[in-house]
C-alpha cells in the first residue's frame, strides 16, 4: 500500500468518523427535543464539526434523519422477516409488516416527524421507511396472488399511498385503526379481493413490543 492509499483511507475514515458522530449527536439531540427548535448549529456543536462538514454530507437537518430512521427500519424489518419466516402467503407477509412497520412510526416522534415534514422524493422516503416485506412482494407477484400491471408505477403509487395513509393515521381519533385499513387498501391495490383483504387486516398481530426489542 503506498503513501497516498494510506492518506486517502485515512481521509475517508475520517469522513466516515464524522458522519457517524453527527448521525449519532444529531439523533440525542431530536430525541430530547423539541425536534422543532433543534438547529443545525445545535448539531455541529454537539459534534464537534463545523458547518462545512456537516453539509458535506447532509443538505439538511431531514436529511440526518435518513440514516436514523433507515437504520431503526432495517432492524424492524430483520425482526419482522425472522417472525415471518414460515408465512407462506406473501399477501398475509405485507398486510401484517405494513400494519406492525405503520405502528412503529406512530410510535417514534422521530419517524413521524420525518413523514410530516420532509417532502422528499419516493426514492429517498422509501430509503428511509426500509423495503419492507420486498421478498414477499416478489414472491407475490411471482405466483400470481398480486395483480400488478407495471412494477416501478405501482410501487410509487403503493409507497406513496402507503405514506399518506400514515399521516391520515397520525390526525386519526383512532390511528392503529387507520393503520389497518390503510393495510387493507394497500392489499386491495395489489389486487387481493376486498373481502380477504379485511379479514387479513384485522388478525391479530404479534407482540410488537418483543419485535422492538432485540
Amino acid at each position: 500500500m503506498n503513501s497516498e492509499t494510506i492518506t486517502l483511507s485515512r481521509t475517508l475514515r475520517k469522513k466516515q468518523a464524522a458522519r457517524s458522530r453527527i448521525i449519532q449527536k444529531a439523533e440525542k439531540l431530536l430525541r430530547a427535543g423539541p425536534i422543532e427548535t433543534v438547529t443545525i448549529q445545535d448539531i455541529t456543536d454537539a459534534a464537534d464539526v463545523g458547518h462545512g462538514t456537516f453539509y458535506l454530507h447532509f443538505k439538511s437537518k431531514h436529511e440526518v434523519l435518513i440514516p436514523i430512521i433507515q437504520t431503526i427500519a432495517e432492524r424492524i424489518e430483520r425482526q419482522l422477516q425472522q417472525y415471518f419466516s414460515d408465512h407462506e402467503d406473501p399477501a398475509d407477509i405485507v398486510c401484517q409488516s405494513a400494519r406492525l412497520m405503520g405502528r412503529a412510526a406512530l410510535a417514534d416522534p422521530l419517524w413521524r416527524w420525518l413523514l410530516e415534514h420532509s417532502g422528499m422524493p419516493i426514492e429517498a422516503m422509501r430509503n428511509a421507511i426500509g423495503r419492507f416485506a420486498s421478498r414477499a412482494f416478489g414472491k407475490g407477484l411471482m405466483t400470481a396472488r398480486f395483480s400488478i400491471p407495471e412494477m416501478r408505477t405501482a410501487s410509487a403509487v403503493i409507497l406513496g399511498g402507503y405514506v399518506n395513509g400514515l399521516l391520515a393515521a397520525f390526525e386519526s381519533p383512532d390511528p392503529e385503526a387507520a393503520i389497518d385499513q390503510t393495510a387493507e387498501l394497500l392489499l386491495r391495490l395489489l389486487g387481493i379481493p376486498a373481502e380477504e383483504a379485511a379479514d387479513l387486516a384485522h388478525k391479530p398481530l404479534p407482540d410488537f413490543g418483543m419485535l422492538q426489542s432485540s
